[in-house]
């Protein structure tokens, strides 16, 4: 019973807080540079799915960041630009080809939906942890690794 209860206790002494958590997944090492290649799914409240193909480019640790839209057709060809400032508001535009025109987004418009999608054109830029607090939720298996599930709430 003795053990039991050391274990019980070493385990609560040891654990993470969400905040923790956040910090420990920040401080990993992560290229400065990259290329991906997505695909982002939309799916409505009938079910309905949408898949759209994209390709981004990110520099400078983030600070900078390019994604074009592959498809579908109707999609295809629009980009989207970051450029991330530390002593004034981030740069975004958005080139609609249909219009042939480069669209900044203002600042009162970085939390509406990026492309029909529950992200927001905020959720795209660098995030400053003291300005979230960030809670452990639970856990989950995925793909058979356990994993925290964590949610981060603006302060």
């Amino acid at each position: 019973m003795r053990k039991i209860s050391l274990l019980i206790l070493a385990g609560w002494v040891f654990a993470l807080t969400g905040d923790e958590l956040a910090q420990q997944m920040d401080s990993l090492k992560k290229p400065s540079d990259s290329k991906v290649d997505l695909l982002m799914t939309l799916i409505n409240k009938k079910g309905k799915t949408r898949s759209s193909s994209l390709h981004s480019i990110i520099k400078d640790d983030g600070e900078k960041q390019i994604i074009w839209f592959l498809s579908p057709a109707n999609d295809k060809g629009v980009a989207f630009l970051k450029i991330e400032h530390d002593e004034r508001d981030d740069e975004m535009r958005i080139w609609l080809p249909a219009f042939k025109k480069v669209r900044r987004i203002s600042a009162k418009k970085r939390s509406d939906s990026f492309m029909g999608s529950d992200m927001s054109y905020e959720d795209l830029s660098f995030r400053q942890l003291d300005e979230f607090t960030s809670t452990l939720i639970g856990q989950e298996i995925y793909e058979s690794i356990s994993c925290h599930l964590l949610e981060s709430i603006p302060k």
